[in-house]
């Protein structure tokens, strides 16, 4: 299938797969290719049209409940989790979207496994699924998450981004987005002496003009990089 936006193309195809953990065999949305236009959020959610595709970033057996980005692979504590009350509860937890509900139970086997830094990511896409959904609460819960696992992944030596300062800047979108708003200007403070890239910089002091109006709305890059 083949999703058309004036010249932005996204192809998507479906593809029969085998869950890992229980065997079953369902078929799920694979994305063949996708662009973007624009520019990403604060806390890099993509623009469209790849923005569209979320949905199948995860992928949920519909026998077992199994979560994954590839739903053939599974370590071997997976499956005890997947069949335990904690995953049951967050599976079906009716607070969440159901996307947000897929993403949050990744972030569970993640943690798990110890990549933390995927958890806290499956916990953003879970934010993003809460955001399009219009439902606040739950996304700054997702974000309270987020962070809090971006921060136990930081402190096992795990990164979240490649680029100087983005972890940085990731963090305090998260903090402000969830409503932590001290806990974010003091991020800034304590971080902000050892950044040297400009992008970083111009971004966290656009943050800081957001914390102090007590925004915490959905902003851009390219929102940041214009405002003087």
């Amino acid at each position: 299938m083949t999703c058309l936006k004036g010249n932005r193309v996204t192809t998507l195809y479906p593809q029969n797969l085998k869950c890992a953990i229980c065997g079953a065999v369902a078929e799920y949305t694979q994305i063949g290719s996708t662009s973007t236009f624009g520019s990403p959020d604060l806390d890099t959610r993509p623009p469209e049209m790849r923005r569209s595709t979320m949905f199948a970033w995860v992928r949920r057996c519909p026998e077992c409940g199994y979560c994954a980005s590839d739903i053939g692979q599974a370590t071997h504590r997976a499956a005890a989790l997947v069949r335990s009350p904690e995953y049951a509860r967050q599976l079906a937890d009716a607070t969440y979207p159901e996307l947000a509900n897929s993403f949050m139970c990744k972030a569970l086997i993640e943690e798990q496994s110890e990549d933390l830094a995927a958890a806290a990511w499956s916990l953003i896409h879970a934010a993003w699924a809460c955001d399009d959904a219009e439902r606040d609460g739950p996304a700054r819960a997702c974000r309270s998450k987020a962070v809090d696992m971006v921060g136990k992944a930081l402190d096992s030596g795990q990164r979240i981004a490649d680029q100087e300062g983005a972890q940085t800047a990731i963090q305090v979108d998260l903090l402000r987005r969830a409503g932590r708003l001290d806990e974010a200007s003091e991020l800034i403070w304590r971080q902000r002496p050892g950044i040297g890239e400009d992008i970083i910089l111009k971004v966290l002091a656009f943050q800081e003009r957001l914390i102090e109006r007590g925004d915490l709305s959905c902003h851009t890059i390219a929102e940041a990089l214009a405002d003087d």
